[in-house]
């Protein structure tokens, strides 16, 4: 299944640009013009990735980004924007996005962002399953050991009891 990709734009063009973009890439492309839209019935759950425009006609990103956050925590969140300012920059770096890309967008700027996003994301979860392969790593040996204790308890007991019952 190609990955998903929500688009927050209440430019047409743009949208219409970025959806196009994508979806010759490959990816699902799921749209809306505002936030409240992109909130109304939408399942966060399996997006990949949300392109999102600084300001929009019902808030800025600024306000929205911890919202989206809480919504999607497995989705990257790309600023899309045309009001390129170094106070807003830091501003939402501070909540954690993947990338910030001035418009008029550069398409190969658009593919590099995501291609990272993904090889991000993909390393991330190949280091989950490292993690949880050692864990039932360890727990196997624990059991293992303790299994082997009780093994030996028990042959000492059956030896035990061999011997009284020799004598």
């Amino acid at each position: 299944m190609n990955p998903r990709v929500l688009v927050i734009e209440d430019d047409r063009d743009t949208r219409a640009n970025l959806c196009d973009i994508l979806e010759l890439d490959g990816y699902q492309v799921e749209t809306a013009e505002t936030f409240a839209e992109a909130f109304n019935q939408r399942d966060w759950s399996s997006f990949f990735a949300i392109l999102l425009d600084r300001r929009l006609p019902d808030g800025s990103a600024d306000d929205w980004l911890p919202k989206i956050r809480d919504a999607a925590p497995q989705a990257d969140v790309v600023i899309v924007t045309g009001y390129a300012d170094l106070d807003g920059a830091i501003n939402v770096i501070r909540h954690g996005i993947a990338d910030y890309i001035p418009k008029p967008i550069n398409p190969d700027m658009l593919r590099m962002s995501l291609a990272r996003i993904h090889k991000i994301q993909r390393a991330q979860k190949r280091t989950q399953q490292a993690e949880r392969l050692a864990a039932v790593g360890q727990m196997v040996t624990t059991l293992s050991h303790e299994s082997r204790n009780l093994i030996q308890r028990i042959q000492a007991s059956v030896g035990l009891l061999k011997q009284s019952l020799e004598n």
